[in-house]
């Protein structure tokens, strides 16, 4: 059984604007923008030749540095929504640089503090709905909005209102306000968001075209935007089964951010698939040393007990397994779809899983919640359930390889040899290498 790619999307948030006071100093590159969800924040990439880009060590630094002087300037009580408003986009933007969901409490914490005393500034109001949405609360990112009158139709509100509805489902909904973002705006932002969209609907080849004019739209200068771009198309090219072009970009997304972890991750998820599992093995353990992260000790654990080295596997998972219960007490809906894959996959957990998918689609009904849910089901023996629940979602509009593959292992179960081929055919149509990229053992 090949390891299945893990859930990847999305990383959402704020975006970062330009530091105000004391803090612009601290980041002598800026912060043109914060590492980019999936779909709907502000990216792009400069000229590759006209600076040297710094490490993800470097850069880093310069949050660590930002954030504890913003921090000295937030300890007494607010004299303006500025400063703490610019430290909660460094705690969001930090946390995804580093994998590390302390600075997501630390963004709630800050953020409680905020709306206490200055809760009807239209500023404020954004940014709480933009923190409910990147730890996945929907439904209290649109209430917040809601809340928000003023803010109603500006471009921003309307973004963010389109990734409410693309992770609700609603993909028609969402697909007819980031076009009409594109048309009328025409910023990089709209144009990720769309391209992002169309990669889950049926279109990856626009989805890259868009992300080039994403590209060249932007006129900033962040080494962290320049490799995310890399990276998503990258991420476009793995999921049409075009590993090498994948690997391609992946190398230069980690050109352009020497050191950063998750372009590592993905060079070593597209190894694996490319049968180097050694080599893949040694990227994650350099991943882990450096993050921790749950999602790299299953993968790490899983290839150990493909090997045979059952004690080793076991530990490796047992860790990542105590990680998402730690978290899981503060930010379940954040990282259930994560942990999602440690109870499907690295560390089959029937019922654990069902209730855990179940969960996250209930929080967030789109197409890659709705796989998992799907996978849940064949884990459990109802695979009816499953097959009925994939066909909605293609009805609905999602449209990728690994949807139609798990639509033809449910058909399969069910005892539809007929749909089973059918599906299948139209995975492998979208990415040859569907069967072992998104092999699922039930």
């Amino acid at each position: 059984m090949a390891w299945p790619a893990f859930p990847r999307g999305p990383f959402a948030g704020f975006s970062a604007g330009a530091i105000a006071g004391i803090l612009l100093p601290l980041l002598g590159w800026g912060l043109a923008g914060s590492t980019p969800p999936t779909p709907g924040e502000v990216a792009g990439v400069s000229d590759p030749g006209s600076v040297t880009k710094p490490s993800y060590e470097t850069i880093l630094a310069d949050d660590n540095a930002a954030v504890a002087s913003g921090e000295s300037l937030v300890k007494g009580p607010l004299q303006s929504a500025l400063v703490p408003l610019e430290l909660l986009s460094l705690y969001t933007r930090r946390a995804r640089l580093t994998g590390n969901y302390d600075d997501y409490g630390r963004a709630e914490d800050l953020m409680a503090r905020l709306q206490m005393q200055f809760g009807a500034a239209d500023s404020v109001c954004l940014a709480r709905a933009k923190l409910h949405f990147a730890l996945h609360r929907l439904s209290r990112a649109k209430q917040v909005l809601d809340g928000c009158p003023r803010l109603a139709g500006t471009a921003e509100d309307l973004g963010t209102r389109a990734d409410i509805a693309f992770y609700s489902g609603r993909y028609k909904d969402a697909g007819i306000i980031y076009r009409a973002l594109v048309d009328q705006v025409g910023t990089p932002q709209t144009y990720i968001q769309l391209a992002l969209f169309a990669a889950k609907t049926g279109a990856p080849g626009e989805a890259s075209a868009f992300l080039e004019a994403a590209e060249k739209r932007y006129h900033g200068a962040s080494p962290i935007q320049e490799s995310w771009l890399a990276l998503q198309r990258g991420l476009i090219e793995l999921d049409r089964g075009r590993y090498e072009e994948a690997r391609a970009l992946f190398t230069l997304a980690d050109e352009r951010l020497p050191g950063y972890w998750l372009n590592q991750e993905h060079l070593a998820e597209v190894a694996r698939l490319m049968g180097d599992t050694p080599g893949a093995k040694r990227t994650y353990e350099k991943v882990v040393k450096a993050t921790g992260a749950p999602e790299y000790l299953d993968a790490l654990g899983f290839i150990e007990a493909e090997a045979g080295n059952s004690t080793s596997s076991k530990g490796l998972l047992d860790r990542a397994e105590a990680i998402y219960t730690e978290r899981a007490k503060r930010f379940p809906e954040a990282i259930a779809g994560h942990a999602l894959t440690h109870y499907l996959s690295a560390a089959p957990q029937p019922a654990k899983a069902l209730t855990l998918a179940e969960a996250n689609f209930r929080n967030r009904p789109y197409g890659d919640a709705a796989i998992g849910l799907a996978k849940a089901y064949l884990l459990n023996a109802r695979p009816k359930e499953a097959a009925r629940l994939i066909e909605q979602q293609i009805v609905q509009g999602w449209d990728t390889a690994e949807a139609y593959w798990v639509l033809s292992l449910a058909a399969d179960a069910a005892g539809d040899p007929a749909r089973a081929k059918t599906a299948g055919v139209e995975a492998r149509r979208r990415n040859p290498h569907s069967a072992t990229q998104y092999a699922f053992a039930f």
